[in-house]
């Protein structure tokens, strides 16, 4: 499969994952509410509908620097390379910005009430907004990342770079998914769910907490998971099955009956919160890596001046690109494709307009693409 590795921010790197030993931060709890605005569920205010957290724990033995890391919201089945994703940097509200070995960071909506959701918050999401905000640094695109509701894929990001955010600096490589980026599931009222209620996992209503063997992320986007509208859920065969990886320890559905069902009905302040900010994990611990391909092909390749007037050298070392695109937002391009083992390429760039570019480089076997900016004089 090839592998494309994107520095803009609307695009996505999607590569193989194995479940061996962890060496790799991945999402370990989902807590998603049915709680209603106006009314108090423990806490010291009136709930506002958005009692919702997400859980990252580091399962290697090192401390990790979360600088590298960001979260992605993918709404209502948005596609991969949308513009309207959200994506937020994993910034802890007090210490060092780092994560210890064996230990989980919580994000939480903004407005959260509960107090296991407070308890155990590590960073609250920035409201959603059109745009980047002075006053919430840890915006990448948009906020509003831990709005999510049942039929919301998030994704877990690192930037090779170690600083999340800064796509002329390198590509963000997403190193788990909870769900399917590009589907709106219809079951269950709009979520993932594997069984009918109450004994189901589902992406709606519950608290769910990743199994404890599991020791990385889903790297590869699933595919879409059942038959439309199908209760209980008919699964697509190899389409996405949530309860593979993932349990409910609690859910809203707990309360008594409504005759004539035999189901439990909806009763938000009964679903439990208790187990966030702990995780219980039985795989193998292992050391956190570096993302050599990615990383090596990134700096294997040099583009100067910058900013270039007339021209622009490509300097390559230990690494074969077999084509190079420049473009612009307006669509104008130049193109080259560099001799077998050239170490120097030279871009004319004296027919394009001043403005901010981005150069495109594609590996010769077209299993890697890189972005790099290019400022024209």
């Amino acid at each position: 499969m090839k592998k494309h590795y994107l520095m803009l921010p609307a695009a996505l790197l999607l590569a193989g994952a194995a479940h061996a030993q962890g060496t790799e931060l991945f999402f370990s709890e989902y807590n998603e509410g049915a709680h209603q605005t106006g009314t108090t569920y423990g806490g010291t205010a009136p709930s506002m509908g958005q009692e919702r957290a997400i859980e990252i724990f580091n399962p290697t033995r090192n401390t990790v620097n979360l600088d590298a890391y960001s979260i992605r919201r993918y709404s209502n089945g948005s596609p991969l390379g949308s513009p309207a994703v959200e994506e937020e940097r994993l910034i802890r509200t007090t210490g060092a910005n780092t994560l210890a070995r064996q230990t989980t960071f919580v994000v939480a909506n903004p407005t959260a009430t509960l107090p296991d959701i407070l308890r155990a918050t590590s960073m609250l999401s920035a409201a959603r907004q059109s745009g980047v905000n002075a006053a919430n640094p840890g915006v990448i695109q948009v906020g509003g990342t831990v709005h999510f509701n049942g039929d919301d894929a998030m994704a877990l990001v690192r930037y090779p770079s170690n600083t999340a955010g800064q796509p002329n600096v390198a590509a963000g490589v997403i190193v788990d998914i909870f769900g399917v980026i590009g589907e709106q599931p219809a079951d269950n009222g709009g979520a993932w769910s594997s069984g009918a209620i109450p004994n189901n996992v589902t992406s709606a209503n519950q608290s769910l907490v990743r199994k404890p063997n599991i020791s990385s992320g889903v790297r590869t986007n699933p595919l879409p998971q059942n038959v439309a509208g199908s209760m209980p859920v008919v699964r697509t065969p190899g389409g996405y099955d949530i309860a593979a990886e993932w349990t409910a320890y609690s859910t809203a559905y707990n309360g008594p009956p409504v005759p004539p069902s035999t189901s439990p009905s909806l009763n938000p302040g009964g679903q439990s919160y208790a187990n966030l900010g702990t995780h219980a994990y039985t795989g193998t611990v292992g050391t956190h890596g570096p993302l050599a391909t990615l990383e090596k092909f990134n700096n294997g390749i040099s583009l100067y001046p910058n900013p270039a007037t007339g021209t622009a050298t490509v300097e390559l070392k230990d690494v074969k690109v077999g084509n190079i695109v420049v473009i612009n937002h307006l669509g104008q391009r130049i193109e080259a494709q560099p001799a077998v083992g050239a170490q120097r390429v030279t871009l004319d760039v004296s027919g394009l307009k001043t403005g901010l570019y981005f150069v495109k480089f594609i590996s010769a076997d077209e299993q890697t693409t890189i972005y790099k900016t290019l400022q024209v004089q």
